[in-house]
């Protein structure tokens, strides 16, 4: 997470508390997490991109991926092409999620973009967009 801007950090801080509070009642939830907290536990790399959190629950029965997107992040090629390849992961896993935490300003872009991705649909995956106000929202849609 070296490099990484502060309102990047702080939305990767919101994916980690969103995932432990959704998730981490349903059995062991192993969380790994790009943030300074988690040391040396970072996520794999995943269609050729690190996710900013990867969590499955042990024995696995789902995996959740979080990405955290700042507002000229979220507009890159880039960011499109690691949101497919995440969304082309978590297909292959039954009961799946993907956790996308954006400001506020940024939710039709996020929606759009998740829409928009180029994935073979398997099995059905859970998309959460979360935004960077503590009371913020959470819109679920599921991606298929």
């Amino acid at each position: 997470m070296s490099g990484e801007s502060s309102r990047h950090a702080a939305l990767v801080e919101r994916l980690i508390m969103a995932v432990g509070a959704q998730h981490n009642g349903h059995g062991r939830l192993l969380m790994l997490a790009d943030h300074h907290s988690y040391g040396n536990d970072r996520p794999p790399m995943i269609g050729g991109f690190t996710p900013d959190l990867f969590a499955a629950e042990i024995p696995e029965t789902f995996h959740v991926l979080g990405e955290a997107k700042t507002q000229d992040d979220l507009v890159s090629d880039r960011s499109a092409r690691q949101i497919s390849a995440f969304l082309d992961h978590l297909t292959l896993r039954p009961s799946s999620c993907l956790y996308l935490a954006v400001p506020w300003l940024c939710v039709p872009k996020a929606r759009a973009i998740v829409r928009a991705a180029r994935y073979e649909p398997r099995h059905p995956v859970e998309v959460r967009i979360i935004t960077d106000i503590a009371q913020g929202f959470t819109i679920a849609q599921t991606a298929q």
